[in-house]
């Protein structure tokens, strides 16, 4: 069969795959808590919200990466989404893990960091790079293939962001070192800003000035923080095909 027999032209929903970021407090863990989800709980701080499954809580990558393999292997039914609470912690131990475990040369060593380890010049960078390409992001992408929902909770960072025109710029964005937040940015189907003014929680779903936020989905620039007005919202409106890798 000729290769342009195999075009595809139909439109293929999916489960979502989310960044939601914000100051702490603000109700990210309680939205995924909305959303049903089964939490991989990375910082202990879920205990006190009502409602919610979560893993116990898991101190180390290795721990993490046990739970996404069992979750992608052995899908269980009738779970409509899985968060990480919180990607920046879950990126943390996959650091500790690089420096601290897998580097030959030092071993458990405490005081070894990215710019030392694996013979220095920041190399372990790469192997962080490594583990998110090519094992959290393809484990994250089956598990949404099996029909679950991604949501990856992120704490909120003043942060300096240089733009493809060379200029820097100050924008609130997730808590990621700026080295490996691309991947998730480009990998999430939406990047929502939850905030809070007064009792109004709320969801900013595209990107300004002083915020970065974007979503495949033309959705309203501004939603409730809330599970079912997201998800009606996306059912209003037919994802936006993605040229980003």
């Amino acid at each position: 069969m000729p290769l342009m027999d195999s075009l595809i032209t139909a439109t293929t929903p999916a489960p979502p795959k989310m960044i939601v970021y914000g100051q702490p407090g603000v109700g990210k863990t309680t939205f995924a808590a909305s959303a049903n989800a089964i939490l991989i709980d990375c910082e202990n701080g879920a205990g006190a919200v009502r409602g919610l499954k979560r893993t116990p809580y898991l101190q180390s990558w290795p721990q993490m990466r046990q739970w996404l393999v069992e979750l992608t292997s052995s899908p269980p039914d009738d779970v409509p989404a899985l968060a990480i609470d919180t990607i920046d912690w879950m990126v943390q131990r996959i650091v500790e893990h690089v420096v601290l475990d897998l580097d030959p040369k030092a071993k458990g060593e405490i005081t070894n960091t990215l710019g030392h380890c694996h013979g220095g010049y920041f190399r372990g960078r790469e192997i962080v790079q490594n583990i998110v390409y090519r094992d959290l992001l393809p484990m994250l992408s089956a598990i949404a293939d099996n029909g679950t929902a991604i949501i990856l909770l992120a704490h909120a960072a003043n942060t300096k962001i240089t733009t493809p025109e060379g200029f820097d710029q100050r924008l609130a964005a997730p808590d990621l070192p700026q080295w490996i937040a691309q991947p998730f940015i480009e990998w999430a189907d939406a990047v929502l800003y939850a905030s809070q003014t007064g009792d109004q929680r709320t969801l900013l779903t595209r990107g300004t000035n002083v915020v970065l936020a974007k979503n495949r989905y033309g959705l309203a620039p501004e939603l409730p923080l809330s599970w079912s007005a997201l998800t009606l919202a996306m059912s209003d409106t037919p994802p936006t095909p993605s040229k980003e890798p």
